[in-house]
């Protein structure tokens, strides 16, 4: 599944800033897809700017997905990284829902005792929540400073695929953590979906295979937690929705899904756990990380 963006305003070069050539992985006929030989990060090549990506999510997104998105497909996922979450911190805890949507996961984490809020930039996405009583704070929240609201947890549920600079955002996130606080993100998994591109088209799935503007394997985005100061607490296969994203998939491809993740997801956690978590290999992974702090 792609996401279309104007692209008359796009950036070249890796956002980890690399010097180094970036290598071409693969190309369709509208779009090029190249790594980093730096940190291994698979990316859009050129990539847009952050202007395009902000005015399509605050003007288009919401049009294009936002209806699939509010339908109950999204709950295991919640559910999955809610479930992580609470291995590692407990409510009553201050957390942050970056690319919250309408609202469904930080009602999931308010029922559970959290005190939530959340950033969506799309304004009806961000009206539908404020609805539900949810708090939605301004986006340059983000940006921090000396008298930044402070919170024990920050979330990014696929977020990191569709933003302008993930690097970025992921030092944003830090920031605002409270010591020995966490960020936690689930991501596409490109060690599953490259390898999966062939395997896809043959059986005429390769627009429901999530690839956006950035692809990360468990080890690009331990690299990048890592370099904004983050240290690694936990990878884990993440729970697949009930069905796919885009609303244009007639009911032989939403079969496809269902069966697909049915068989999927007992042999991926058989595999995770038949390597002590060493393995990870759905179609996408969660991963947590703390802020260092005293304690």
């Amino acid at each position: 599944m792609i996401t279309v963006i104007d692209h008359r305003e796009t950036v070249f070069g890796c956002p980890c800033g690399a010097v180094e050539q970036p290598v071409e992985v693969f190309h369709t006929p509208t779009r090029r897809y190249v790594r980093c030989p730096a940190c291994d990060l698979v990316f859009l090549h050129p990539r847009p700017s952050r202007e395009s990506v902000e005015g399509y999510f605050r003007e288009a997104y919401d049009d294009d997905y936002g209806a699939v998105e509010a339908r109950d497909d999204r709950q295991p996922v919640y559910q999955s990284v809610l479930e992580h979450l609470s291995l590692y911190r407990s409510s009553p805890s201050t957390l942050l829902d970056v690319g919250c949507g309408d609202g469904e996961f930080l009602l999931l984490c308010r029922r559970a005792g959290w005190d939530c809020l959340g950033i969506e930039l799309s304004e009806r996405a961000a009206t539908r929540a404020a609805q539900k009583g949810l708090t939605i704070l301004p986006q340059h929240t983000l940006e921090g400073g000396d008298e930044a609201q402070h919170f024990d947890v920050v979330v990014l549920i696929n977020v990191l695929e569709t933003v302008a600079d993930p690097l970025t955002l992921l030092r944003q996130a830090a920031g605002l953590l409270t010591p020995r606080g966490l960020v936690i993100a689930r991501a596409t998994n490109g060690g599953f979906h490259l390898p999966m591109r062939a395997p896809a088209r043959w059986i005429g799935s390769q627009y429901d295979q999530a690839f956006h503007w950035y692809l990360y394997t468990t080890k690009t985005l331990k690299r990048l937690m890592e370099r904004v100061g983050l240290k690694i607490v936990s990878l884990r296969n993440s729970r697949p929705s009930r069905g796919p994203l885009s609303p244009l998939h007639p009911w032989f491809s939403r079969l496809k899904w269902t069966a697909s993740r049915a068989l999927l997801w007992p042999l991926t956690q058989t595999l995770y756990h038949a390597t002590g978590g060493r393995i990870l290999c759905a179609p996408s992974f969660e991963i947590i990380a703390q802020q260092p702090g005293n304690g």
